[in-house]
C-alpha cells in the first residue's frame, strides 16, 4: 500500500480561504480530513485525494467533515464521486462527522440517506454497523419486488421498492442467475424504484462489470428524478446507460 500524507495542493496557512486536506493511516484504513469550504475550488482536489487512497489498496476510506463549514453543488458532487471511487476499488467509505449545517444539506438533498454518514471518525472506522445514520426500516424483509421477463435477446427485469443494503444483494442474484443462462443483454426497468443507496449503486456496479464481462451490458429505464439525480451526479452515467423508456433501453440493445 502507498503511505498517504500532507496537505492537499494550495491549502497553505496564507489566509487565502483554500481547504486543508491531510490523510493518515489507521490500519487498513485511511482519515481524509479537510477544514474550511467545500466548494467548486476544493471540491476536485477533495475528490482526487479519495479517489487516489481508495486506489491505493484501503479497505476504509473516512472522510473527516468536523472543520467543513459549507457545502456547494460542487462539494456534494465530489463526496458522490468519491464515493463511487471507492466503489470501484472495493473500498468502503463514509462521511463522518458532519457539522449541523453540512448534515441539513445532505438531509435536504436526500444524500444522507445515500452515503454512510455515521456522527464520528471512530465509527466510521468501526463500519457502517457502528454509528451510522438513522435508515427508515424497509416495509418488508426484502424492500424490492423484482419481475422478470425474456424479450427476445434481453432479458427486462422491473423493481419495484428501494434498491438498498437488504434489496441489492436480490438484485444481484437475479442479474448473476440471468448471466448463468446466458442472458447479458439486461435492462432495468426503474419505474417503480422509489429508491437507491451506496449499497444499490454498488450492486449496479458489479452488475454492469458482469454483462459487460460476458459480452452483454446492463442498461437502466424510466428512472425517478431522485435517482436519476443520483446517479448524475456520482458520474454513473459514465460507466451505466440510461434510457427514459425501457423500450428505448431495449432497442439499444438490439
Amino acid at each position: 500500500m502507498a503511505a498517504f500524507g500532507g496537505r492537499g495542493k494550495g491549502a497553505g496557512d496564507d489566509g487565502s480561504g483554500a481547504m486543508k486536506i491531510e490523510e493518515r493511516i489507521e490500519g487498513s484504513a485511511v482519515v481524509v480530513s479537510a477544514a474550511g469550504r467545500l466548494d467548486a475550488a476544493g471540491a476536485h482536489e477533495l475528490e482526487a485525494r479519495i479517489t487516489a487512497v481508495a486506489r491505493a489498496g484501503y479497505s476504509r476510506v473516512a472522510l473527516d467533515c468536523s472543520e467543513i463549514g459549507y457545502m456547494s453543488s460542487a462539494g456534494l458532487r465530489a463526496l458522490l464521486l468519491g464515493a463511487r471511487a471507492c466503489l470501484q476499488a472495493g473500498s468502503e467509505f463514509a462521511v463522518a462527522a458532519l457539522q449541523p449545517e453540512c448534515r441539513s444539506i445532505l438531509d435536504a438533498t436526500g444524500l444522507l440517506m445515500v452515503l454512510d454518514c455515521p456522527e464520528t471518525v471512530e465509527a466510521a472506522l468501526a463500519g457502517p454497523a457502528a454509528g451510522s445514520s438513522p435508515q427508515p426500516e424497509p416495509q418488508d424483509t426484502q424492500g424490492i419486488d423484482i419481475a422478470e421477463r425474456q424479450l427476445g435477446r434481453a432479458v427486462l427485469l422491473t423493481l419495484d421498492g428501494r434498491l438498498e443494503g437488504r434489496s441489492a444483494p436480490i438484485l444481484t442474484e437475479r442479474i448473476f442467475a440471468a448471466v448463468g443462462r446466458g442472458n447479458a443483454r439486461v435492462v432495468l426497468d426503474c419505474r417503480q424504484m422509489g429508491y437507491v443507496d451506496s449499497s444499490g449503486l454498488r450492486a449496479l456496479l458489479v452488475s454492469a462489470k458482469l454483462c459487460n464481462d460476458k459480452g452483454g451490458r446492463l442498461v437502466l429505464a424510466a428512472l425517478s428524478p431522485e435517482c436519476q439525480s443520483i446517479i448524475d451526479m456520482g458520474g454513473f452515467t459514465s460507466i451505466i446507460d440510461y434510457f427514459d423508456t425501457r423500450e428505448a433501453a431495449l432497442t439499444a440493445l438490439g
